[in-house]
């Protein structure tokens, strides 16, 4: 494998699908040595690309006309998740809640699909409308394909609206 390149080890693999985890593994086969300054080469230059093409200002500011709010309509006694697709990363900035046909009782997790923890527990919404405080997680979560949020109605016969205001910070 003297001759082999980072390119030849991801040669099937499309730019856009192309993922961190999989040039750490292309790299991890490499020794720390003279011999493998070429090969280096490739890896240093993808990774440079993927944070060129796939941020904005190395990932520090939000990317430019990416900002969203999405409604989350959750039925009593229900959970829906959202998940960003792909690679992308969400900074979430705001959220909001109404209840329909009464006050509810909703809760905000973060999950991974398997296991969830809950942040904001218990929470009262209310029909004219409650703001959830995102400094119970000490600072506005930032959500991915691997962990991201669940919003329930735990404990009414009242669905909730949910809307969530974010902006990408990776693609």
């Amino acid at each position: 494998m003297a001759d082999a390149s980072i390119y030849d080890q991801l040669a099937k693999e499309s730019f856009s699908d192309l993922t961190i985890t999989q040039l750490n593994a292309g790299t991890s086969v490499t020794a720390v040595d003279q011999a493998t300054i070429n090969y280096w080469k490739g890896p240093l230059t993808l990774s440079r690309v993927l944070e060129a093409s796939r941020t904005y200002a190395g990932g520090t500011l939000p990317i430019p006309e990416s900002g969203a709010i999405v409604a989350i309509p959750v039925s009593a006694g229900d959970d829906v998740e959202l998940q960003p697709v792909g690679s992308e990363l969400w900074a979430i900035k705001a959220i909001f809640a109404i209840a329909s046909g009464g006050n509810a009782t909703g809760q905000i997790s973060l999950t991974d699909g398997s296991v969830i923890v809950p942040f904001n527990t218990g929470i009262t919404i209310t029909t004219s409308g409650t703001i959830i405080d995102l400094n119970d997680v000490g600072s506005p979560p930032i959500i991915s394909n691997s962990l991201y949020l669940n919003f329930a109605e735990t404990g009414s016969t009242n669905p909730i609206n949910f809307f969530v205001a974010y902006f990408k910070m990776g693609l």
